[in-house]
């Protein structure tokens, strides 16, 4: 009965073994962030901004949300392997604002017709867009996701202007056509 048992133990430990995945036989190839790896064309199909703001009125701060919400995407976005990008297209954006409980909704069609430079920095996990329009953006986004198929950017601004304090986060993301 003893043996049976150091019999048993000793082929279930010996198929644990056979079955176990050999990670030295596999490789994998990470997708490296390369102007030549983000070359081809990428459809937009979300987008975010939030922005929280607050300003001083009498001395007392009001504090105000502005979220901005995009949909019904028919915008590609060209990247280029020497920099430079085209972007063309539009998209529904919904913007809701919120001032001392009171809010106020709109939507408009965003037209894209525009274009320029873009560098990337692969340590950092950056993307630096210069354009010709105001409506993508510009300056420096964090790279949150970059494979073969999917690309997503953020970016977090501080803003002071005319007594007024914020931060805006925006939200890209792109798949490859």
């Amino acid at each position: 009965m003893k043996s049976t048992k150091i019999l048993l133990i000793f082929i279930l430990a010996l198929s644990v073994l056979s079955c176990k995945k050999n990670d030295d036989d596999t490789e994998t190839s990470a997708f490296l962030l390369t102007a030549e790896n983000l070359a081809g064309t990428h459809a937009l199909t979300f987008l975010t901004v939030d922005v929280e703001e607050t300003t001083e009125i009498n001395g007392i701060p009001v504090t105000s949300t502005i979220t901005a919400v995009g949909s019904t995407f028919q915008v590609e976005i060209i990247f280029r392997a020497d920099g430079t990008y085209v972007i063309e297209g539009q998209y529904l954006l919904t913007t809701t604002v919120t001032v001392a409980g009171q809010t106020e909704m709109t939507t408009e069609i965003i037209v894209l017709d525009e274009g320029g430079t873009f560098s990337l920095d692969a340590n950092e996990q950056t993307i630096f867009i210069s354009g010709s329009g105001d409506e993508l953006g510009s300056g420096t986004f964090d790279i949150t996701l970059f494979n073969e198929t999917d690309f997503r950017v953020t970016q977090t601004q501080v803003i002071t202007a005319q007594g007024v304090s914020g931060d805006v986060i925006t939200e890209y993301r792109f798949e490859r056509l």
